[in-house]
């Protein structure tokens, strides 16, 4: 791959804890004629890690987030994930693919974007599970390639059916932990740590991810404006709160608007 940022299929955003799995992950794309951008390979003496990081989470086409335990508590990598979620909100272009490398929870909005699976697979058949996730996100579609087989018919039912699945457990609940880690980041921290900032920023997710996008817009411009003054306005940490502030503020837009008429004027009214 040579310099130019024009081209990259995938940007792979890991931990040093994981490196091992991100070339692991980054041969096999590049194997299938993917073209990749890694910091393992492409960040090389002399380069600008910075700048390549944010050349990897603005112009590649997706970004893989290698997650792991130790993943979901890096600071930059949390910045690449919501970087390339604030990119596609929706999902409906599906820029991140989530891998997991470990049995690993997904929190805040990352647990609602469904993730390629490797850590229950075995070393012959994950290149090819792997692969084959990569290529239905491309294309939006998980259809077989051979036609599906004539079901047979259950002459019994089983003798333990599950219930049926009532979709609760896609609603947050992290929400007061996090609001007690952050007050307890900003007393012993201050309220421009990096930490501090970063927790104000998954709490304005879990905000959103409620629908109380109101609240969320305070904690978030407060995020933005504080990362701005004290890491600049081109850092990815702050162009990542810019994007999810705007994507509230579009929230907020879609909200219908309030009653002109005063209860002052109902009740007078009411009253004729």
């Amino acid at each position: 791959m040579t310099g130019s940022a024009v081209g990259w299929d995938f940007f792979v955003s890991y931990t040093a804890a994981d490196r091992e799995w991100a070339e692991w992950i980054s041969w096999q794309l590049e194997d299938a004629d993917y073209r990749v951008l890694v910091q393992a390979w492409d960040f090389v003496a002399g380069s600008n890690w910075q700048i390549r990081m944010q050349q990897g989470v603005q112009h590649a086409r997706r970004t893989i987030a290698v997650l792991s335990h130790a993943y979901l508590t890096s600071i930059y990598g949390q910045a690449e994930w919501q970087a390339a979620q604030a990119a596609d909100p929706h999902g409906f272009e599906r820029k991140l693919l989530p891998v997991r490398v470990e049995d690993c929870p997904r929190p805040g909005l990352l647990g609602a974007v469904v993730s390629i699976d490797l850590f229950h697979q075995d070393a012959d058949k994950a290149s090819r599970h792997l692969l084959d996730h990569v290529r239905h996100a491309l294309t939006g579609r998980a259809n077989p390639t051979t036609p599906p087989g004539f079901p047979v018919r259950r002459l019994t039912t089983p003798s333990h059916e599950p219930a049926f699945p009532t979709g609760t457990d896609a609603v947050p609940h992290d929400r007061q932990g996090l609001e007690n880690v952050l007050d307890q980041q900003r007393r012993t921290l201050g309220p421009d740590h990096p930490h501090t900032l970063a927790t104000a920023h998954n709490l304005g997710f879990s905000l959103n991810g409620l629908g109380e996008h109101s609240a969320a817009r305070t904690l978030l411009e407060d995020t933005h404006t504080r990362r701005r003054a004290t890491l600049g306005p081109d850092h990815p940490h702050t162009l990542t709160a810019a994007s999810w502030l705007k994507w509230t503020l579009n929230q907020l837009e879609k909200l219908p608007s309030e009653p002109r008429r005063s209860h002052r004027r109902r009740r007078a009214s009411d009253g004729q």
